[in-house]
């Protein structure tokens, strides 16, 4: 086998040398001296080193030494204790003359020179920093030709949002771009307006500060994730070929306790035509992302729909809906965003406990209906629901997925999915759910799952059932849906 090995020609061996961790890769070095010379063009560089590692410092040095001038394809460090700012940066200027394409650093407290935003070669930028990684006001001029995806996480701009939109102009054609773990108290405002983005995951600290301004302008825009409290306002919000987007808005503790106590004033005193105060405004947003095909929203977004949107905007293009559920969230801009949906096909609920409230009476048994239930007009075809480990014991849950079945004429399949192995409440539901005397659609196919057993039927119909796990594209929805 090593003779076979050794026949092989010296750029296919480097290539199998790229994929090893550097310091297997270095080890070959001593076999021999070619060897040594296969290893000095290796092109994927990998470093990761803490404070009970002395000689880490002296062993990057002898690899970027021994490579010469060869080019890099990727350079990543991952430094706990980081050596002095000076060595860092000869190795950071060393890699950047190479020629490397991709580039990540994990390390703390230290500036980023000026010299990785002027890269002519770079495609990946990936920076995470603990604390105190940052760009620097010596950061002038900002071209990154080439460069495609941006990835920063808790990264600091000592010029806060300008800084940051000086980075995003110097990068005409980013495609995918990722923030994390932002600080509204440096920054106060965002604006990401890049024509060819495709991919951006927008993950904002939950710090109880609402961001003052927040704007998108990413017409090619396909996927997006954002997560963060609701700015107070957002001046452009421009998604024209939006695709999926998984939406995680969420009220400051104050504006959460002024919903409480709007919601109990309304419920308390109010007709169900009134409209209820609003204590933010993310009309503008929800209005942006009006074109989207696949919608993921938490309990917390649900929140926000009720509270802060003057009204609801029409997804025409909607075709998939995602909700998780939380006991402390009522579904009181459910109703409205079911209406909105003219062509939604698959509504999948990652938990059904939810806060019983009369806004929601609407589409679930919480209270009795006044008005047309909205599941009646329902376009849904395909409803499938995710439960914890226990259906409540006041049955909450199996009622509701019961109202869903009198109510909804297009239903042609109901999926429940237990998230726990075998369990007596998978034959229990099933059970229940056979004697409905009354479904609103002619015939609606019903699946139980758990992770080793799986139940069908056709209402009314027999039960027929699976001792064996369900097969793998019946999980997928599920894996989505969680992720």
């Amino acid at each position: 086998m090593e003779d076979m090995f050794n026949r092989l020609p010296n750029p296919l061996i480097s290539h199998i040398l790229s994929f090893l961790p550097t310091k297997e890769a270095a080890s070959t070095s001593v076999l021999s001296k070619r060897w040594r010379l296969l290893f000095a063009s290796v092109t994927n560089l990998d470093f990761e080193g803490d404070e009970d590692s002395p000689t880490f410092v002296g062993f990057v040095d002898r690899v970027l030494a021994l490579g010469g001038n060869a080019k890099l394809n990727r350079f990543s460090l991952n430094f706990s204790d980081y050596p002095d700012p000076d060595t860092l940066t000869s190795w950071i200027l060393n890699v950047l003359r190479r020629g490397v394409s991709e580039l990540e650093l994990t390390v703390s407290d230290y500036p980023l020179p000026p010299e990785i935003f002027v890269s002519k070669t770079l495609s990946k930028l990936k920076l995470e920093g603990g604390d105190g990684l940052s760009v620097g006001n010596d950061v002038g001029k900002v071209f990154l030709p080439k460069l495609k995806t941006l990835d920063m996480d808790c990264v600091g701009f000592e010029e806060g949002g300008a800084g940051f939109a000086k980075l995003l102009s110097g990068c005409p054609v980013l495609e995918e771009l990722v923030l994390m773990n932002i600080g509204w108290e440096h920054w106060k405002s965002c604006s990401v307006s890049v024509k060819t983005l495709r991919r951006l995951k927008f993950f904002c600290e939950d710090n109880d500060e609402n961001p003052k301004s927040v704007s998108f302008d990413a017409p090619r825009l396909e996927y997006l994730e954002y997560s963060d409290n609701i700015a107070k306002k957002y001046p452009k919000v421009k998604f024209r070929s939006l695709v999926e987007a998984h939406v995680s808005l969420r009220l400051t503790e104050d504006q959460s306790a002024d919903a409480g106590s709007s919601d109990d004033d309304y419920y308390l005193e109010s007709d169900d035509d009134e409209e209820k105060e609003m204590v933010g405004n993310a009309t503008n947003f929800f209005k942006g992302i009006c074109n989207v095909k696949i919608l993921y929203l938490s309990a917390k977004t649900l929140e926000v729909l009720a509270f802060c949107c003057e009204a609801t905007p029409v997804f025409n293009n909607l075709i998939q809906l995602t909700v998780e559920s939380d006991e402390e969230v009522g579904w009181d801009s459910l109703p409205g965003l079911l209406k909105n949906c003219p062509n939604l096909e698959t509504l999948v609920f990652k938990g059904f406990v939810h806060k019983r409230t009369k806004g929601c009476g609407n589409m679930c048994h919480c209270k009795p209906l006044k008005n047309p239930c909205c599941l009646s007009s329902s376009t849904v075809k395909v409803l499938k629901i995710i439960l914890s480990v226990h259906i409540d014991d006041d049955g909450m849950e199996e009622e509701q997925i019961k109202h869903f079945l009198e109510k909804m004429p297009r239903l042609e399949q109901l999926v429940v999915y237990f998230d726990i192995s075998y369990d007596p409440s998978v034959f229990e539901l099933s059970k229940k759910l056979q004697s409905i005397s009354t479904i609103a659609s002619p015939k609606c196919n019903l699946q139980v799952i758990s992770q080793n057993l799986s139940l069908s039927s056709t209402l009314p119909s027999t039960l027929t059932k699976k001792w064996s796990a369900p097969p793998k594209e019946e999980y997928t929805w599920f894996l989505k849906a969680v992720t």
